[in-house]
């Protein structure tokens, strides 16, 4: 039987329930300060729900492309685009089965609340699907999280540690910082660790 997770609508249900508590109601605050410190370019932003981090990165002039597995977090999330005034191509899709005119376009992928929500036995496949996502030495923008869950207590959210991140991204990676951000909100501080990746 396929895992709830898994499925479009596992995520439409968290939406129209409410169920969302990875949604901050705005922009995470340490995106918006990697937005304004990091070169500008081509991003992909997976899993983007209501589409903050988005509009975030379109407005610090960034060219924005923006996935979700569901068409409410879609719709919603053109909805704050358009209130932005900013331009952002927006792609409902299965990251595990994204359109193949967007491999090896992008200079960046973000991650936030997406790898914590897939099943952990996806996550070789999930290294796959953003390597393939960015250009040569592009680079992953994760800040990865719960740190403080173990695996077990199930999910989503689903634990990850640091030492199954860099197990994860070696291969296929470099990494180029880590840190544990002080502009995490509050009830995520020393929960959630920013790692930036380059492509091998």
């Amino acid at each position: 039987m396929e895992d709830p997770v898994n499925t479009a609508e596992f995520w439409e249900a968290c939406y129209e329930t409410d169920n969302d508590g990875w949604d901050l109601g705005g922009p995470t605050p340490v995106f918006q300060r990697l937005a304004s410190d990091i070169p500008k370019g081509s991003i992909c932003v997976i899993g983007c729900g209501r589409g903050y981090d988005a509009v975030t990165f379109a407005k610090e002039g960034f060219d924005v492309t923006a996935v979700d597995f569901t068409g409410i977090a879609i719709s919603e999330a053109k909805e704050n685009a358009k209130k932005a005034n900013v331009e952002i191509n927006f792609v409902q899709a299965d990251i595990f089965d994204l359109p193949k005119n967007l491999h090896y376009s992008f200079d960046y992928v973000m991650e936030y609340t997406c790898f914590c929500a897939i099943s952990p036995l996806r996550r070789y496949e999930y290294d796959r699907a953003v390597w393939q996502l960015l250009k040569p030495e592009g680079r992953l923008l994760g800040l990865f999280l719960p740190l403080d869950k173990e695996l077990e207590e199930g999910g989503p959210p689903w634990g990850v540690t640091k030492e199954e991140l860099y197990k994860l991204f070696e291969l296929h990676w470099e990494l180029v910082s880590e840190e544990m951000p002080r502009d995490s909100i509050s009830k995520r501080i020393d929960r959630e660790i920013l790692m930036v990746w380059k492509k091998k």
